[in-house]
């Protein structure tokens, strides 16, 4: 025969209501992790990398690759490149070259920074240009008749005599890293002519 306290038991757990919270009791006891966590916290958001420098295409000045008469039918050219930049704060670098030779590494013909954007966007406001004029006292070989090639070199950092961008130091928890830097590059032949009538 039962005991009275085991009936009353039988009783009480057989109501809709209890069993219902004795198995949201059994669901939060088992919902939790038996064995402590550490916790740990991310104070800050890790450092995002540095990202590529890109010239757009599409936006390039001559559109045409290939430029013929220069000394004759144009006494001045003007080259312009749109670059972007997903790292807005960063400062670019464009370096222009005329015929450069990669076995006689030598600095930039005409260097120039590009600020960083204010407005948040990756597209600078500020274009890469170039506008040698002929015979003028700016970058001599493009006067010498013959074919050349104008490039353009957009970068994060600082071009080394042979080209190579810089790495940039960064600190991230008191220890110095350094970063990886990019290069993007453009070029135009153009064709100088002799005899013309540019002063």
């Amino acid at each position: 025969m039962k005991s009275l306290l085991h009936r009353l038991a039988g009783e009480l757990l057989s109501l809709p209501s209890v069993k219902g919270l004795g198995l949201g009791a059994a669901v939060w006891a088992l919902g939790g992790c038996i064995i402590p966590q550490d916790e740990e916290y991310l104070s800050e958001l890790p450092i995002q990398p540095n990202r590529p420098v890109r010239i757009v295409e599409q936006q390039v000045q001559p559109s045409e690759r290939i430029i013929r008469g220069y000394g004759i039918d144009l006494c001045e050219l003007e080259f312009s490149a749109v670059v972007e930049d997903p790292d807005v704060a960063d400062t670019l670098w464009e370096s222009w070259f005329v015929d450069y030779d990669p076995t006689q590494p030598r600095v930039a013909d005409y260097e120039h920074s590009i600020p960083p954007n204010n407005n948040g966007k990756a597209v600078r406001d500020e274009r890469a240009l170039y506008h040698p004029r002929f015979n003028s006292g700016g970058i001599n070989r493009l006067n010498t008749p013959g074919d050349h090639i104008v490039e353009v070199v957009v970068s994060d950092s600082r071009l080394s005599s042979n080209r190579e961008p810089q790495p940039r130091s960064i600190l991230v928890d008191g220890v110095e890293y350094q970063e990886q830097t990019y290069t993007t590059t453009y070029a135009w032949f153009v064709r100088t002519e002799a005899g013309g009538n540019c002063p």
